[in-house]
């Protein structure tokens, strides 16, 4: 064996927007804590139905706690409503009082949002309380998530003398939170960024393929500021595989100068957590190092070309619709789903197929029918409900049925929310991306026309749609397939691209199994779900009633249904062990090629592959529980021991 150094360093914007976080941001090439802080006690998971009314000597008071006080700026945003133009609400806070006055004049994306700027310093670290008196004969309206913790929403009907925290709402009804939100303008309290697993034995070996041998030491280091009140803490963990599993991997430890991670270990991730305790100011992280040595033989053999992408893994975890499902099962078996895509010759195509025939399930879309009722996110409700015309049919109830049809029959697709609007991104193993589709943009039942948009041939996602919005950058982009000629003014590139000025993505597919968390009657009245994840960049500021942003595309568009290829010289020449790391839901196993033999199944993520003088090809694809087949990754390689 012979000894052998390895180094990498993350430094610059890519460097650390490859890794995942939460509550940073990384300006230019630095990591620092994200700034703007939402304060909310709820989710956003109440209907219209769920409401406090405020009126007369009936006074509404909700209450934060601050960790601490000192940004420059403060909004309180309340979700309200008004029964009449003019109506004024004098809100008081910590004794501090204000007034508004109700307009239906209204930006689309606050609506009920009346975000009011408070000087910073009427809030207090600690106990701030905030009370809402309607003026006159005006009633006004908050909205109520049930809860029993934490308590700090409460009624008054006697203006203000007494409190309560029970029986509040309209009739006496909830026990919760108002849909009160504080922004702050500080840094988060801390907030951490994560490297992707690095194959050590790689890093010290040539040719794309780690040798054979064992990691000496690592050492880790990082390069950070940190002011006054501020700290960091630089961490590692390792294991024998390309993803972290809680069997076979280690504990989060703190890094040092040389660290002996044992035999066990070639994969490691590092991750750097950032807190502060002044809100105006936050360490920066400039750069980390890895150095590693080991004792390693030689690989006698090269990768001389590949098709073998790293996977994109996002910061946030989307909750998948199992393969298990009994309701998936009913779904799929009672609406015959498999009849539905069976004309197919492609998955694309089955995609088309699926859309054009949820649009088609209704005759009467966008009426509230017989019942007066907007279905929750439920497709076999919603589906029941349509064809008899009792309930709401519209945009995200179109939207709801394909995301549930399509994970029904075992491919991978979310709900995309944007202005007024609600569609799908499906993963398209073809195309290699999610693809925007919209089910629902045609409100004409005589037409039920769905489409998606395309540039010279490649399907757009929302993030692509949005980039030439905002750049106006339209030049051949297509509406696919060309809109009929009774609605083609409705449906002009620019205009249905301006609806992605601003988009979100929900973090589900699986409401067939539980409707909680979500927000009911989404999209009757304006968004208020605070689990949504929304896209923000230099065009797009963030929406300060909201939690959750990202500027990172990875948490939005990660790789799913793709394996990635990881080879390892075996103790044998001409034999490489393999490892297979994917992001594939409900996996099942692989599927593998060698050569061009066929394809033979493959369910463990670990083998050994005997090779062949000279040139080797291995072809691999993820296979989920519904049989559905990923993408295919590929490697290429030259046996220099066989060649010789």
């Amino acid at each position: 064996m012979t000894l052998a150094h390895g180094t990498r360093v993350w430094r610059s914007h890519l460097d650390f927007v490859a890794c995942t976080g939460r509550r940073i941001s990384v300006p230019e090439n630095t990591v620092r804590l994200r700034r703007g802080v939402t304060l909310a006690d709820e989710m956003g998971n109440c209907s219209t139905n769920d409401r406090e009314e405020v009126f007369g000597l009936r006074q509404a008071r909700k209450t934060f706690f601050v960790r601490s006080t000192g940004g420059s700026r403060a909004l309180l945003c309340p979700y309200l409503l008004c029964d009449r133009d003019g109506g004024e609400l004098e809100i008081v806070v910590n004794g501090h009082s204000m007034s508004i006055a109700w307009s239906g004049d209204r930006d689309y994306w606050q609506d009920r949002w009346r975000p009011q700027e408070i000087p910073a310093d009427w809030l207090s670290p600690g106990r701030n309380d905030v009370i809402f008196k309607a003026a006159g004969d005006a009633v006004w309206t908050l909205l109520v998530e049930e809860s029993v913790q934490p308590g700090r929403s409460a009624v008054s009907e006697d203006g203000g003398q007494t409190w309560r925290t029970e029986s509040i709402g309209v009739n006496d009804r909830a026990r919760g939170e108002y849909m009160v939100r504080l922004w702050l303008d500080q840094y988060a309290e801390s907030g951490e960024v994560c490297s992707d697993a690095v194959d050590l034995l790689r890093l010290v070996s040539t040719g794309g393929i780690a040798a054979a041998g064992r990691v000496d030491t690592i050492r880790l280091s990082a390069d950070v500021r940190t002011p006054a009140g501020c700290n960091t803490a630089l961490e590692w963990r390792g294991g024998p595989c390309p993803a972290y599993c809680p069997k076979t991997w280690t504990a989060w430890a703190p890094a040092s100068d040389s660290i002996a991670p044992g035999s066990a270990v070639r994969f490691i991730q590092w991750r750097i957590v950032l807190r502060t305790d002044q809100p105006s100011k936050s360490p920066e992280v400039e750069a980390v190092s890895l150095s590693v040595t080991a004792r390693i033989e030689k690989p006698a053999a090269r990768v001389v070309g590949s098709e073998n992408p790293a996977l994109v893994r996002s910061s946030y975890r989307f909750s998948h619709l199992q393969a298990d499902s009994k309701r998936g099962r009913i779904l799929r078996d009672r609406w015959h789903l498999d009849d539905v895509i069976r004309p197919a010759t492609s998955e694309f195509e089955a995609f088309l197929h699926l859309r054009q025939w949820v649009r088609e399930q209704w005759e009467d879309g966008w009426k509230m029918g017989d019942i007066e009722f907007c279905p929750p996110w439920d497709a076999m409700v919603i589906l029941s409900l349509a064809s008899r015309k009792l309930s709401l049919g519209m945009c995200t109830h179109y939207a709801t049925v394909m995301s549930h049809c399509t994970a029904a029959l075992g491919f991978t697709a979310r709900t995309q929310i944007m202005r007024s609007h609600c569609i799908n991104e499906v993963w398209s193993n073809q195309y290699g991306k999610w693809v925007a589709m919209d089910v629902g943009g045609d409100a004409n039942d005589e037409t039920k026309f769905t489409y998606h948009f395309e540039r010279r041939g490649m399907p757009l996602s929302a993030l692509d749609a949005h980039r030439a919005w905002v750049e106006k950058d339209f030049a051949d982009v297509k509406i696919v397939p060309e809109p009929p000629p009774s609605i083609a003014e409705r449906f002009q590139v620019a205009g249905r691209l301006k609806l992605f000025e601003r988009f979100m993505i929900s973090l589900r597919n699986d409401e067939l199994e539980t409707m909680g968390p979500g927000e009911p009657e989404h999209g009757k009245i304006s968004y208020h779900f605070n689990r949504y994840l929304f896209w923000q960049d230099p065009d797009t500021a963030p929406l300060p009633w909201f939690s959750e942003h990202t500027e990172r595309p990875g948490d939005l568009y990660w790789t799913p249904n793709r394996a990635e290829i990881h080879l390892q010289q075996a103790d044998e020449p001409d034999t490489l062990r393999v490892l297979l790391d994917t992001e594939t839901a409900n996996l099942r196993g692989f599927e593998i090629r060698i050569d061009d033999g066929v394809w033979q199944e493959k369910p463990e993520a670990a083998f050994e592959w005997r090779l062949n003088p000279e040139l080797n090809r291995l072809s691999v694809r993820p296979v989920n529980a519904f049989g559905r087949r990923g993408a295919e990754s590929s490697v290429n390689v030259l046996d220099i021991a066989g060649s010789d």
